[in-house]
């Protein structure tokens, strides 16, 4: 079952384990915000539900909770970051920031982060630049999850990409994985106990997994070795446009692993504390195109004539970022959506770290 949160109660809750864990009032205010952020935009994949994973990982030492990020390459319009295993939101807020501020000084700034962590949603990170009066893009490696075009092997990451740009009525958002859907997303239909209602995951290269009883093969989805991956976008099949999802893929690879000099998806495992997700982080400053205010003003009207088409019957046309304004209005006023069993997570992990949290859950 899901029940309705008061999004306060439950960030202050996050905060509470954060700072519970060592990190400082600072970040654990920053982490919690991001999380609530993705489920106040409708996001449940990426919001508290996954607290346990990143808490396996603080206490692995996957995450280590002291470091810092530290710049080890720089010019005027880029730089590298080593974020030293440190949490990844706290890892892309401070990459972002940097690109922001070199956009502002030079119109551009791209930042690519290595031997970071899990970072949530890339289009938190995207929207930073957005809310700065910039255009923001962010995209993020992972472990092996994609079956390249006719491969029975999962090679590629999940590797999303987000583009923000600021719009009226509000910011365009356009955040997703290469994949069908993020590994995230089986994970919440899998609590739900809830078939898969298309071709999101496939074994021995194209044949669909719906039915969530086949618990092997969503297990076999965390097995490098195994032959069940997630579909690229566009399926597992040419025909249907499986080769781009797929290139989109290792284009993610080269913003984020390539350039940083880092690891590339197959060299990321759970459990291997030497390597960690890369990252990459761009702003632009629209300005330096031409009047910022008419260019946004001309995107804006652009999204708006989207809107207005004609539309099947009973059907509304939606621009990115719209359903997430919708959700976060909704939730803001009437709660997050938070399943039974990621609830527990959260009380298992708050009890283990003697955080009251009756008040906050009720």
């Amino acid at each position: 079952m899901i029940k309705r949160y008061d999004s306060d109660k439950i960030k202050q809750l996050v905060f509470n384990i954060y700072q519970a864990y060592g990190f400082s009032s600072d970040q654990s205010h920053k982490v919690a915000n991001t999380l609530i952020y993705t489920d106040l935009h409708g996001i449940e994949s990426h919001g508290v539900q996954r607290l346990v994973m990143y808490d396996h990982f603080i206490q692995n030492g996957k995450i280590r909770v002291q470091s810092e990020p530290e710049i080890v390459k720089e010019t005027d319009v880029s730089a590298v970051v080593d974020a030293n295993f440190g949490i990844g939101q706290l890892n892309g807020i401070y990459s972002m920031n940097l690109a922001i501020e070199k956009a502002k000084q030079h119109g551009i700034g791209i930042v690519t982060t290595r031997h970071s962590g899990h970072y949530g949603i890339a289009g938190y990170y995207a929207d930073m630049a957005a809310q700065q009066g910039l255009i923001g893009m962010s995209s993020c490696n992972s472990r092996p999850a994609m079956l390249p075009t006719h491969a029975t092997k999962a090679f590629v990451g999940t590797n999303p990409i987000a583009f923000a740009m600021p719009a009226k009525p509000h910011t365009f958002i356009f955040d997703c994985a290469t994949t069908t859907v993020p590994q995230g997303k089986i994970e919440v239909y899998n609590k739900l106990e809830k078939d898969l209602p298309a071709l999101w995951v496939a074994k021995n290269g194209n044949e669909p997994v719906y039915d969530h009883t086949q618990t092997e093969d969503f297990k076999a989805l965390r097995d490098p070795d195994a032959t069940v991956g997630l579909a690229p976008l566009g399926g597992v099949s040419e025909d249907t446009g499986s080769h781009k999802g797929f290139g989109l893929g290792i284009i993610v690879e080269v913003f984020t692993s390539i350039l940083s000099m880092g690891n590339i998806s197959t060299e990321i495992t759970p459990e291997d504390l030497s390597v960690g997700p890369y990252q990459s982080f761009t702003a632009i400053d629209p300005s330096i195109f031409g009047d910022k205010d008419q260019i946004i003003d001309r995107f804006s009207r652009y999204l708006q004539d989207i809107r207005e088409l004609p539309a099947i019957p009973g059907k509304t046309i939606y621009v990115h970022g719209d359903k997430e304004a919708i959700a976060y209005a909704d939730r803001k006023k009437n709660g997050i959506i938070i399943d039974d069993r990621t609830m527990e997570e959260i009380i298992d992990i708050a009890q283990r770290l003697n955080i009251n949290y009756e008040e906050l859950v009720a």
